[in-house]
């Protein structure tokens, strides 16, 4: 039958939205950008197969490494992804990277 891996997260734009959007829609299953307020953002909510995540984090990891605006100001975003196997993870969108490491307790009810 094969694994799930249960993802939530966002991504925080400083004017590089128009960049995150091509690359988001190269392969746009899951993910949606809030119109209104003053954060440019896209939002993510997606069941995938275990096999898919690396392609998901690749992805994210591209948007990442985008250039920092005017300012110096980068994308940033936080993940929750939930291994049926493995439990869950953080992957924290920071610094022009992804850094992933286990995920806080205080978020396991979210996937009971």
């Amino acid at each position: 039958m094969g694994v799930w891996v249960y993802v939530r997260g966002w991504l925080e734009f400083h004017g590089q939205e128009a960049e995150a959007e091509r690359i988001i829609s190269e392969n746009g299953e899951g993910w949606t950008f809030p119109d209104g307020g003053w954060l440019d953002a896209a939002c993510y909510a997606r069941a995938v197969r275990a096999q898919h995540v690396d392609e998901l984090l690749a992805q994210i990891r591209r948007v990442a490494a985008l250039p920092p605006n005017e300012d110096g100001d980068r994308v940033c975003g936080l993940f929750l992804a939930f291994h049926e196997e493995e439990g869950q993870a953080e992957w924290q969108v920071r610094d022009g990277r992804v850094v992933v490491g286990p995920g806080p307790e205080r978020y396991d009810y979210l996937w009971r």
